[in-house]
């Protein structure tokens, strides 16, 4: 029994040994940083992915109504040339055949007129003109529809007061109508020039 208590007792004491061997062991592995170093290890590189992302799916949008019908614009005003056509006195029928000519011409075209039995309103006095005494007479270009009213109207000669110039074309483009030119008997829109004369006695 001695002997046994003996080897016991000494392996106890190797035992203890050892677990504070192990413990001296981690607290000096601890303070020196190899723990930090064995968890980096254990843990392993961490690798980052970017994943990408679909793009967006549009819906097809419907198409935009169409613009409203609106007027076209009315073609460049040309004034029309001036011919002088000269022959020689000795030649009657060729004179003949020119006037037959001009003739046909003239009587299959004809350009727009001012309505008589309606005819342009004139427009209202400026107050402002008025009080100042301004007068004068205003020379507007219009571009008239086939009906015969007015489509656009600029100011071809001033008056040389802006403001009679603007009531004049404000009341050609809102109440003025006019025979339409007419091209082989079919009524066409044209340049129509009107002059406009403002007087204080009116």
């Amino acid at each position: 029994m001695s002997h046994y208590s003996e080897r016991s007792g000494s392996g106890r004491i190797i035992g203890f040994g050892f677990v504070i061997a192990l413990h001296v062991l981690l607290i000096w592995a601890l303070a020196n940083g190899l723990g930090a170093k064995v968890v980096e290890a254990v843990k392993g590189p961490i690798i980052a992915k970017i994943i990408d992302t679909p793009p967006e799916t549009k819906h097809d949008e419907p198409p935009p109504p169409p613009p409203p019908a609106l007027d076209q614009p009315p073609p460049p005003f040309v004034p029309p040339p001036e011919i002088t056509i000269n022959l020689p006195h000795e030649t009657p029928p060729t004179k003949a055949i020119v006037a037959v000519q001009s003739t046909k011409a003239v009587s299959s075209a004809r350009s727009a007129k001012v309505d008589p039995e309606n005819p342009p309103r004139h427009p209202d006095y400026p107050p402002e003109s008025r009080r100042m005494g301004d007068e004068g007479t205003v020379v507007l270009l219009l571009y008239l529809r086939a009906d015969g009213t007015v489509q656009e109207a600029r100011v071809d000669t001033s008056s040389g007061f802006s403001k009679l110039d603007r009531a004049a074309v404000r009341e050609a483009l809102k109440t003025w109508k006019f025979l339409p030119a007419t091209d082989a008997g079919t009524a066409v829109a044209s340049w129509f020039h009107f002059a406009v004369t403002f007087r204080m006695t009116d």
